[in-house]
């Protein structure tokens, strides 16, 4: 129980650490200009293919340190 809360808070952790430094954000904007050159509004959207990649790596993160943690469990027991 222990380990499979480590490891989902790790790889939550940790997966956003490394989206954060090497997956770039380049989300959508869609400005309204009116009719004089004013911008009369800025609308921001998500970019969903950014957040399905951090997903997809913070369940690697979390995979890899699950396993982690497994083969040290079984060194332990072994020794």
């Amino acid at each position: 129980m222990k380990k499979s809360w480590i490891s989902m808070v790790g790889g939550f952790i940790s997966g956003l650490i490394i989206s954060f430094f090497t997956l770039e954000y380049d989300g959508w904007k869609y400005i309204t200009v009116s009719d004089n050159g004013e911008v009369e509004q800025v609308i921001h959207e998500l970019d969903f293919n950014l957040i399905t990649n951090t997903f997809i790596l913070m369940i690697a993160c979390g995979i890899v340190i699950y396993l982690i943690l497994s083969m040290i469990e079984k060194k332990k027991s072994k020794g």
